[in-house]
């Protein structure tokens, strides 16, 4: 019989006026924080959670605007929001813990393995935030609609706002028109953001997880990009995957993070 795993459980807390609705599967300490990517949730994780074997406490926050957690103030970027994070851990009393980031999870992680209070572990799968040192040239339809923003400031104010916001609704992309007006400028600032100089000072145990299909942030030349930028991190490519390797391979991925949160240190 397969073992028996403690159950999910959907809590929340608050840091200040800010409410952060978590997932939590019960163990030991230090836990395992996991953090979700853009447009997606602590409940994306739910296979990942389940079938993990480790007997480590599991947490999972919904970033505000995502899931379960309300925006708030807005206005976040991936330095506030690892600000949050390190307040919602010590509200928790977690002084000690391992990290697994997913995408922009995996860019929030890069900001907290060099800040104040790093994980002792780090698994990044297919993490955003990087930018490889040749990138490609913006397509024809990216290079219009900046002509077309541009040209729009020779218009009215109240013409160059609603033209401004029609164009995003028709040109931006699938990410861009499905974020709340609160979250657009976080997501266009996450875009700009090149983490890279944040990545060369990772000095802690880490492994990066990619797959082979990804589309979203290529294996060739992001995944390259990062593993230069952290010599001593180990590369792990999930062929056949894309973007999301710890749902398209769920059981495989388990126990690839299992192995990484249970080494001794």
């Amino acid at each position: 019989m397969p073992p028996v795993r403690p159950s999910l459980t959907r809590a929340r807390g608050s840091v200040g006026d800010q409410p952060v609705s978590f997932l939590e599967r019960p163990g030991a300490e230090p836990p395992v924080l996991l953090l979700h990517g853009w447009g997606a949730s602590a409940a994306t994780f739910t296979p990942l959670l389940q079938g993990m074997a480790t007997p480590r406490r599991l947490l999972a926050p919904d970033l505000p605007g995502f899931g379960e957690s309300p925006v708030g103030r807005g206005g976040w970027t991936t330095a506030s929001y690892a600000d949050l994070i390190l307040a919602w851990l010590s509200g928790l009393q977690v002084a000690r813990y391992s990290l697994l980031g997913h995408s922009y999870g995996g860019a929030l992680s890069i900001r907290l393995a060099t800040g104040d209070l790093p994980p002792d572990r780090l698994l990044l799968c297919a993490p955003s935030g990087i930018r490889p040192e040749a990138a490609a040239p913006p397509s024809l339809r990216v290079r219009a609609y900046k002509w077309l923003r541009g040209a729009a400031g020779a218009l009215p104010p109240d013409a160059r706002s609603s033209f401004r916001d029609w164009l995003a609704t028709r040109m931006g992309s699938a990410d861009y028109r499905a974020a709340s007006p609160e979250l657009r400028p976080t997501l266009v600032a996450a875009v700009r953001e090149d983490l890279s100089p944040l990545a060369g000072r990772v000095s802690l145990p880490t492994l990066l997880i990619w797959g082979s299909n990804d589309l979203e942030l290529p294996l060739r030349p992001h995944a390259e990009r990062l593993q230069a930028l952290i010599p001593s991190a180990e590369l792990v490519v999930f062929e056949g995957s894309g973007h999301f390797p710890f749902l398209d391979q769920a059981a495989r991925f388990a126990a690839v993070a299992d192995a990484l949160m249970d080494a001794a240190l």
